[in-house]
């Protein structure tokens, strides 16, 4: 078992937001770490679904060229192949980013049974 804090795993830096992969899952689970105004450029994920988790702080988002504000405690989906952006506004901005491939929801329905012991 790996228990860490977010603000201990968190990691800031003045030239650009940094992309903090959670151990063990090759970057398909990161925390995204933004200082004042920084921001994610239009990009989009062909492959995979991503899902963003605002930890802390208060950002823009503009999803297939819909705008909406994310605060603390808000979850938001991004379906694969849609162009979207991130801009922090004025204090430090902490997401859980976990993007999800497609093929993976072939097999959800087995992936989330419980075998109990």
């Amino acid at each position: 078992m790996e228990v860490a804090k977010v603000e201990s795993v968190a990691r800031f830096s003045s030239d650009k937001y940094n992309r903090v992969p959670i151990i063990g899952t090759g970057g398909l689970l990161r925390l995204l770490c933004f200082e004042t105004n920084q921001h994610v450029p239009p990009h989009r994920h062909a492959k995979a679904d991503e899902y963003f988790y605002t930890i802390k702080g208060r950002a823009q988002i503009t999803v297939g060229g819909e705008e909406a504000t994310a605060e603390s405690g808000y979850i938001i989906r991004v379906q694969a192949g849609i162009v979207h952006e991130w801009k922090n506004q004025d204090k430090r901005l902490i997401l859980l980013s976990v993007l999800v491939p497609l093929s993976c929801y072939d097999s959800a329905n087995e992936a989330i049974k419980m075998e109990y012991v």
